[in-house]
């Protein structure tokens, strides 16, 4: 009997969490219009580290814009030191994410809000942005280059701007509306100290 009952329960939990999955996906594609979640991989997120680790050793805050679960915006903090603003707009991803910050050995903030709305009315400046966001959402970045001295885009090239250096994946890619856009990595030096 025991059996049976732990099997059920598991059963409703994993309904509950793709039920929710699912509503998060519809809320996001078809009433946002925003790019549904996407998981950086863990060569993305090493690659994104490492080039921040080499490149920028004094960061003391970064800003992940849509982190989702929080994979990327963790590791960057346990790994660079700084302390990294986690910004979701999706509930259940937020949630988890800030559940999983209670383990995180860095200086992890979650926050559940619409990212952009937020950088509109925050004073900080971060010294980088990371986003992996679809080519709409990253295009409008750039308009708060008072308050980002680095943008590293994950995937989608900005038009219309030089990237100070890219990093191809050599594999991999997302697939978003339709259209391939190879595992690339972007860094745009925006206000750069």
């Amino acid at each position: 009997m025991f059996w049976l009952i732990l099997l059920v329960v598991c059963f409703l939990g994993i309904d509950l969490f793709l039920g929710i999955r699912f509503f998060e996906y519809v809320y996001s594609a078809h009433i946002r219009h925003q790019p549904p979640l996407v998981q950086a991989n863990k060569i993305l997120r090493c690659a994104v580290i490492n080039y921040i680790n080499a490149n920028y050793k004094n960061v003391k805050n970064i800003c992940e814009i849509g982190s989702g679960f929080g994979t990327l915006a963790r590791a960057m903090a346990k790994k660079t030191g700084a302390t990294v603003w986690a910004l979701e707009n999706m509930p259940f991803a937020a949630f988890v994410s800030k559940f999983m910050d209670l383990f995180c050995r860095g200086y992890n903030k979650t926050i559940w809000c619409d990212a952009f709305d937020w950088m509109d009315n925050t004073n900080m400046v971060f010294d980088i942005a990371v986003a992996y966001l679809g080519p709409e959402l990253t295009a409008k970045i750039p308009r708060y280059k008072n308050k980002i001295h680095v943008l590293i885009s994950i995937d989608f090239e900005i038009k219309n701007m030089k990237p100070r250096h890219i990093i191809d994946m050599g594999r991999g890619a997302t697939i978003y509306m339709g259209k391939k856009y190879p595992h690339r990595i972007f860094i745009y030096e925006l206000n750069h100290k």
